[in-house]
């Protein structure tokens, strides 16, 4: 078997979280030759993103398991075997040489399926925690890929190889062009994820006030569907340059055209701030039990990129102080900018598909 001619599949979904990587992972196998499937659910996000990124997507009915106490539970056991049987003749048919799991409850059943008919399965954890479906899988799998170190010993020794999380080609582009300079102003890209977050819209426009930086920094705010004129007027009574948006399409063009990030830290966001050399203001989402965001940012709180609040319990004056710091402190920000790149991993895609190959070749 050379090092192309293979066909991959992608299983999960659910979240960005899982589905950007996966693009990523896919963007790099298609480019080396081999052909690209995904199997996700028709109901969630996964649906619109990867026929938008232009690979074909099955789907199979999935219960999950997580969330939503012990009846939820108890439905998504039950129907597990119709899920995996499912998955199985699906499998069957797309006769792939190689299955990996990108999280997401969907990719329980199909990894599982490709385990018992013999194919090659890998995973891929974005996370500093490991969510419940590669829990359950860690040990059938042949290989799995990871983001962090702490998230190692949750799989046998080994199989297990730190790859990073892979960031999406825009962002690999973006982060070997030349940084965009602004004229004297220092450019803050405030964003809680693709759905937005109200605390995050509500506590910066006050810190920037409470700092005083109007004539000092221009703010692209990303935020909660429907509050734009809210958040926009908050920003002009601090005489704040601001653009407000409802989303970001080209995250890499922002990402480009920015000095300093405020936002939650998503697997995804923390893993594409690292390639391009960004310092960050986290704000954490609160409501995970492992405190997974938390964990994801810590890297870069250690290495000074990057410094983490917790939402319930910090003030206004306090995220204030920060992004004061960042904004008029430029040797700390450059740092902080070093210290960012440091982190990145922009190879975690090729690197992904290098020990996918491996897997395969053994069966060959």
């Amino acid at each position: 078997m050379n090092d192309h001619g293979l066909k991959i599949i992608l299983a999960g979904g659910g979240t960005g979280g899982h589905v950007i990587p996966a693009i990523a992972i896919a963007d790099e196998a298609a480019n080396r030759g081999n052909e690209v499937g995904f199997v996700g659910t028709s109901d969630r996000i996964e649906a619109r993103l990867v026929p938008g990124a232009g690979y074909r997507i099955d789907f199979i009915k999935v219960k999950p398991l997580a969330g939503g106490g012990v009846g939820r539970k108890v439905k998504g056991l039950a129907h597990a075997p119709v899920s995996v049987i499912s998955s199985m003749k699906l499998l069957k048919s797309l006769c792939p040489n190689v299955v990996i799991g990108v999280g997401g409850f969907v990719a329980g059943p199909v990894v599982l399926g490709a385990k018992l008919m013999g194919i090659p399965t890998a995973l891929l954890e974005q996370n500093a925690t490991v969510g419940l479906s590669n829990k359950i899988l860690a040990r059938m799998v042949r290989r799995a890929f990871v983001s962090y170190e702490s998230t190692m010993r949750a799989f046998p020794a080994k199989r297990v190889e730190l790859t990073g999380n892979p960031v999406k080609r825009s962002i690999l582009e973006a982060a070997r062009k030349p940084r965009v300079r602004g004229q004297g102003k220092v450019r803050v890209l405030v964003m809680g994820g693709s759905q937005g977050a109200r605390a995050i819209d509500q506590m910066i426009p006050e810190a920037m006030s409470i700092a005083q930086l109007g004539g000092e920094v221009q703010v692209l705010h990303q935020c909660s569907k429907g509050r734009a004129d809210q958040v926009k007027n908050e920003y002009e009574r601090a005489e704040v340059s601001v653009e407000v948006v409802d989303f970001i399409d080209d995250t890499a063009s922002a990402f480009l055209d920015t000095d300093l990030v405020v936002a939650r830290a998503g697997a995804t966001t923390v893993s594409e701030l690292t390639v391009m050399g960004l310092p960050a203001v986290f704000l954490p989402y609160p409501h995970h039990a492992d405190l997974q965001q938390e964990k994801n940012a810590a890297p870069m709180s250690a290495a000074g990129a990057a410094v983490i609040f917790k939402e319930k319990e910090t003030t206004p004056q306090e995220l204030a102080d920060a992004i004061s710091r960042f904004v008029r402190d430029n040797d700390y920000r450059q740092r902080a900018a070093k210290a960012s790149l440091g982190l990145g991993r922009p190879d975690a895609a090729r690197r992904v598909v290098d020990g996918l190959m491996k897997i395969a070749k053994r069966d060959a």
